[in-house]
């Protein structure tokens, strides 16, 4: 488990007693469901591992009662989500939590609880949700091309796919998943060969965004690579982003400058048959 939820568990026991991470909450309600330890229940919760200080919260929504996870094992379940380490963006779930205090309900004070289950998920890769398809796309940009730099995605793609999930379309996470899992059996290349967010096979570690132009419900915002502290003259990348009805922006598909064609053409056209599985 990484250090950040290490930290957050930490933390969580000295800012127990602070409330100030449900200011936004509605009036409370009864909250004695909570008070026996170990006595497990359902909330409807918004998690959120807060990179400020790296308290691990847990939002019951509805009251301003917040709960933590108790050990790592309910940290890294909740992990299995969104990206927990880095730094750039913030993200939050919106689930329905099973949980189990594991000390007694204090009114006023956060709650130490094991997470034994998550249903129904809804990730905002960011929190607070950016405001404009400008603040959302250099966020996006700026996590995904610096958690390639750090390595611990091996700078593939494909392992990054789970963690930007929640950034795509429904259509577009399910063709770049089909491409890679047939690419996973074949020996040989059948699939996409460069990066689907970027359009390239050599990334850089700093993008900028540029102009944005609207079409219809849709924005096309033009990416840049940023090497030297200089940006291309040309973009490298148009990302077509929406927004969902709840606030969530998202990618419809991306496109290349220099290429009459986009990801999702690509994506859909014929894959090559594979002559050499892996075993």
């Amino acid at each position: 488990m990484g250090a950040m939820k290490t930290k957050g568990l930490v933390l969580g026991l000295a800012f127990s007693a602070l409330l100030c991470r449900t200011a936004e909450a509605t009036p409370a309600r009864n909250a004695t469901e909570a008070s026996a330890p170990k006595a497990c229940f359902v909330i409807r919760g918004r998690a959120i591992d807060h990179r400020g200080d790296g308290f691990f919260a847990i939002w019951h929504v509805g009251t301003h009662h917040i709960f933590f996870p108790a050990d790592n094992q309910s940290a890294d379940l909740i992990c299995r989500y969104f990206d927990c380490d880095s730094p750039d963006r913030q993200p939050a779930l919106f689930a329905d939590f099973t949980i189990c205090p594991t000390s007694p309900y204090q009114p006023g004070a956060a709650q130490p609880a094991v997470v034994k289950r998550i249903e129904h998920p809804v990730v905002f890769t960011d929190w607070p949700p950016p405001k404009s398809p400008r603040q959302y796309v250099q966020g996006f940009y700026s996590w995904y091309a610096r958690s390639l730099s750090r390595g611990r995605t091996n700078a593939t793609w494909m392992e990054m796919l789970r963690r930007a999930h929640w950034d795509l379309s429904t259509e577009l996470a399910t063709l770049l998943r089909a491409d890679a899992t047939a690419q996973s059996h074949c020996n040989e290349l059948i699939g996409i060969d460069f990066d689907p967010f970027l359009l390239t096979q050599d990334p850089a570690r700093d993008y900028e965004v540029g102009a944005i132009r609207k079409q219809g419900d849709r924005y096309r915002v033009s990416v840049y690579r940023v090497e030297g502290g200089h940006r291309n003259k040309s973009p490298d990348v148009i990302a077509e982003v929406a927004q969902r009805s709840d606030g969530r922006w998202y990618f419809v598909n991306f496109y290349s400058p220099g290429m009459r064609s986009s990801l999702l053409t690509i994506l859909k056209s014929p894959m090559p048959k594979c002559t050499v599985s892996r075993p």
